[in-house]
């Protein structure tokens, strides 16, 4: 076999693109589309009100209130503390690095990557999107920045120079204005001592080297340098790269049409916008850019128009021609992982192919893909599950119809329709209405109100009531567990802990979902960091500074989850737990508990109440 050309990779990825699932919009766009209006409340599509002026425009926003009640308990459950995850050792005497690589790569989540808007992020897109995806990547893009420095003195200026990352670019001295003060007080006071000396040296000779050691001195004075202080403009331009987390938008994340998941797709990319600044920075040839033409169609995706409409009229528009700036040009590069046959040995390796329109900016083999996807209702055999929208959209529907009803009642009890006898009554008195107001007629009962219909507002109710059972049926999240049912205080403290349990069973296999999300993503962070970070760092990890050398963790590390998913809410979590510790301070009598295990037990008391460690409070 032949190695494959430019030009046939570039119709393969053409081809793996066009046939990808979203590049094209589709069912899956529209569904998508339609949970984002569904969210917002927007009174669009099949929650269009009818074309009657004076018609209920309310719609029901049972999406939104499910979604929103779901996701507190879903980041108390990942990032309330400090670690997210847990490595175990894979080897006897690994127990201490196993404990700092999880320090490390919580530290690098939680702190550098700001991994609470990452992890709400991600949730939200799978709770409203059926799937939320994130990028994680070691990113080599140098960044430079611009850097000012007055005042320095020669060691400062020293210390700069020598910083491999600081070019100078600007360069100003002048004399020290405090020294050359210091200079002359100094010169006057042993001047003035000079002078009494020889006065005293006219009376006693001796007093003569006294006068010459203070003229030595002045000499040495007038001698040294003047200092000199400096200031300096200087760019610094960060390299060695860095390891990034990053939440992609649905729309922009492409995969073959029978993949399963992303670590068996024979095809998946992330189509995105980037300056031709940033492009630059991250080393791409810009000048094949020049000379094609990029995807800029992809701004006009649905999806993104939806979701940026709310409150951006012009979200249609496309970004290129907002500036005339050519480093801030925009373009829509396509970064596709594809499985190809490219060198010919007749087995398919995973290649990174980045595309902008019709130039390949790179080509190379990688270990995997860089996504990591999460759904909170995984379907079988399938890449996209169902999101809790798609399951409470149907009865946000129903109890839109519902209100719109019963409110279009009410008003038309309000404001009643009339009768008139036609020619028997002045329209305008009728039409003009006042208090007091009088109405011409040329005969009794020659206008009056119809008989108004007052509906079945308890039906109406009644109907309203189905409709949040059939909710809480279809989602699992019980107004118990939202903690809003005033009725629940009028029922004994045994049920409702059942039915709060049940439903939090279902939020806790939700989170066991999003739970394999975190797995994978530990496991590329710890890949990204022992294959790229070739130097020991000193990080702050638990209050203290600690030097980190990923390259030692080149073994890796089996990945536990420890999320909190126990049976519960945290105050019955906290109950079981002091019952524990009870029965361990009977154990620890007869030998069948140690002091670890009571300070074990204390600090995950201690995390229950909310504080992030028991240190504080307990000594190891």
């Amino acid at each position: 076999m032949t190695r494959m050309t430019e030009d046939e990779l570039r119709a393969l990825t053409d081809g793996e693109l066009r046939q990808s699932v979203g590049y094209w919009g589709g069912k899956l766009a529209g569904q998508r589309q339609k949970a984002e209006y569904y969210y917002l409340g927007l009174a669009k599509g099949d929650l269009s009100p009818p074309e009657i002026e004076g018609r209920s425009k309310v719609v029901s926003t049972d999406v939104r209130n499910t979604i929103e009640s779901m996701l507190p308990q879903l980041m108390v459950k990942f990032v309330s503390g400090d670690t997210v995850v847990e490595f175990e050792p894979t080897q006897q005497d690994d127990e201490e690095r196993a404990k700092l690589c999880t320090d490390y790569l919580n530290y690098l989540f939680l702190k550098k990557q700001n991994g609470h808007a990452i992890t709400y992020a991600w949730f939200k897109d799978a709770l409203l999107q059926k799937n939320g995806i994130v990028k994680v990547w070691w990113d080599t893009r140098v960044e430079e920045t611009r850097e000012e420095y007055k005042g320095l003195d020669d060691v400062e200026l020293a210390q700069i120079m020598d910083d491999e990352e600081v070019e100078v670019t600007e360069h100003d001295s002048y004399p020290d204005e405090e020294d050359q003060e210091q200079r002359q007080e100094a010169i006057q006071h042993l001047t003035a001592q000079a002078q009494q000396a020889i006065q005293a040296a006219q009376q006693n000779p001796q007093a003569m080297q006294a006068v010459q050691q203070i003229q030595a001195q002045i000499q040495q004075i007038n001698q040294t340098p003047p200092k000199f202080l400096h200031d300096v403009t200087c760019k610094r331009s960060k390299k060695g790269g860095k390891l990034t987390v990053e939440n992609v938008p649905p729309e922009e994340f492409l995969i073959t049409r029978n993949a399963k998941s992303i670590e068996t797709a024979r095809f998946c990319a992330h189509r995105r916008s980037f300056t031709m600044s940033e492009l630059k920075s991250m080393g791409y040839d810009t000048k094949k850019i020049e000379l094609s033409s990029d995807d800029s169609g992809a701004v006009m995706n649905a999806e993104r128009v939806e979701r940026l409409a709310w409150d951006d009229e012009y979200a249609y528009l496309n970004e290129e021609h907002q500036t005339l700036d050519e480093s801030q040009r925009v373009v829509w590069v396509s970064e596709c992982y594809i499985r190809a046959d490219y060198d010919g040995d007749g087995i398919a390796e995973l290649r990174k192919v980045t595309r902008c329109g019709n130039a390949i900016l790179d080509n190379e083999v990688v270990d995997v893909a860089p996504f990591v996807s999460i759904c909170p209702i995984p379907m079988p055999h399938k890449f996209y599950g169902l999101s809790i929208a798609d399951v409470a959209e149907e009865s946000q529907r129903i109890k839109t119809s519902l209100l719109r009803s019963h409110l279009d009642q009410q008003y038309l009890n309000v404001n009643g329709r009339m009768y008139a006898v036609e020619g028997q009554v002045n329209l305008d008195d009728l039409l003009t209405s006042r208090p007091g107001g009088v109405v011409r007629v040329k005969q009794p009962n020659a206008a009056g109100p119809l008989q108004p219909s007052y509906g079945d507002p308890a039906g109406v109710m009644h109907s309203l009531e189905y409709m949040e059972d059939f909710l809480e049926n279809s989602t699992g999240w019980t107004r118990y567990s939202q903690g809003n049912d005033s009725g629940s205080l009028n029922k004994t403290a045994t049920g409702v802990n059942i039915i709060t349990n049940r439903s939090d069973m279902r939020l806790d296999l939700v989170a066991r979902n999003f739970a394999e999300g975190f797995v994978s993503l530990f496991r590329m962070m710890l890949k990204l960091v022992t294959q790229h970070q070739n130097k020991e760092v000193v990080a702050k990890i638990s209050g203290a500074w600690v030097p980190v050398d990923p390259r030692e963790w080149r073994n890796q590390f089996d990945v536990s989850i420890n999320v909190g998913l126990g049976t519960g809410n945290k105050d019955q979590q906290a109950a079981h737990l002091m019952n524990l510790m009870q029965v361990q301070g009977n154990a620890l009598q007869i030998g069948a508990a140690t002091p670890e295990n009571i300070y074990n037990a204390a600090c995950e008391l201690a995390k229950l109440n909310g504080f992030k460690n028991g240190d504080k409070f307990f000594s190891d």
